[in-house]
């Protein structure tokens, strides 16, 4: 075995073709992350001419991580060993002083109440990352920006049509729904100069939770970057076309999701999340998915979970995952960076 830098082309072959693929672990999204002014590498092991192993690092400040990554065969000790001791050497070489990994491996399919509908053995994942040095960063409840630990998932397998997936609903969401097709029309973007007014949606919905929305340009990389496997959805209302709410939707060929989305404040009655929602599932259809990912919610299964209980609505499961594994190779300098940010935080 070898490990190497992967050409983009056999990266994404191996990738999409590997039932842990997904989009996180992308050339798309290595070009993405280029454009937001990260390093990104393209590693992974082969035996001859055989891809076994892919994933991207991404890199920033001379911290590293592999976002829901490496894509390869857990159960195959010997590569998973081979994959960690040599990526740990890439990254001494590099000089990085902090490598991050956030395996693709979930640990639990839970009810929407949090009881286990499914739990799985990763026993011997655990020990194998403690054995290479790595820290387990636990077992977070929050909504992660590296890497969310806490998804929520609607099979769609057995489901032919809306009305089908509308009996798996619980009543509330199906007459939301209903209502949702008299009032509002869903209407995929075209052109990215509709950006500047569908992004307001989402900064509506980032200020009523304390965040910063990220910038128009941000989108429009992300729409060149991943081209028609990327789609900008909006809900406006039927009556004066003003915008509801907005959706970016990645297709990847193991699932569709459901990225990010935001509501603008004084619609948030006309409910225009679920109209998207549904479209999503069409869309699914259409296009013969069986696996739509909702995407990050926290992993708090309480009356405190507003967005559990939306989710839940349409029917579905939530997966948690193993979470990060940690190793530090330089604290003196991954210090440095803590301390500098600090700073430029407070001076902003």
């Amino acid at each position: 075995m070898k490990f190497t830098i992967l050409e983009p082309d056999e990266f994404t072959k191996f990738e999409q073709q590997h039932p842990v693929g997904n989009f996180f672990q992308s050339v798309a999204r290595s070009e993405l992350r280029r454009k937001m002014g990260f390093d990104t590498y393209l590693v992974g092991v082969k035996e001859k001419a055989k891809v076994l192993a892919a994933a991207l690092l991404v890199v920033h400040d001379n911290e590293a991580w592999i976002q829901i990554g490496p894509i390869l065969d857990y159960d195959n000790q010997a590569l998973l060993d081979f994959f960690l001791d040599e990526v740990k050497k890439f990254a001494k070489e590099h000089q990085f002083v902090k490598l991050e990994i956030f395996p693709p491996i979930v640990l639990s399919t839970r009810n929407q109440d949090g009881s286990d509908i499914e739990r799985f053995d990763r026993t011997s994942i655990f020990e194998t990352f403690k054995k290479h040095g790595f820290t387990h960063e636990g077992f977070t409840t929050e909504i992660e920006n590296k890497a969310n630990r806490w998804m929520f998932i609607k099979d769609l397998a057995d489901i032919k049509d809306i009305r089908s997936a509308e009996l798996t609903m619980n009543s509330s969401t199906r007459k939301k729904l209903h209502k949702t097709r008299r009032e509002l029309d869903v209407h995929v973007l075209s052109d990215k100069k509709e950006l500047k007014e569908w992004i307001l949606a989402l900064r509506d919905s980032d200020n009523r939770n304390g965040v910063q929305t990220r910038q128009v340009k941000y989108f429009e990389d992300l729409w060149d970057s991943f081209g028609d496997n990327a789609v900008f959805v909006e809900a406006r209302r039927k009556d004066n076309g003003e915008l509801v709410s907005s959706e970016v939707d990645v297709f990847h060929p193991n699932e569709m999701v459901a990225f990010i989305a935001g509501t603008v404040e004084k619609n948030k009655h006309f409910n225009g999340s679920t109209a998207i929602k549904g479209w999503n599932i069409e869309e699914c259809l259409r296009r013969g998915y069986t696996r739509l990912n909702l995407y990050g919610m926290k992993g708090i299964f309480s009356a405190d979970n507003p967005l559990l209980y939306f989710k839940s609505g349409l029917g579905g499961y939530t997966e948690e995952y193993i979470g990060g594994f940690r190793l530090i190779l330089n604290r003196r300098k991954l210090l440095q960076n803590k301390i500098r940010r600090r700073i430029k935080r407070i001076h902003k």
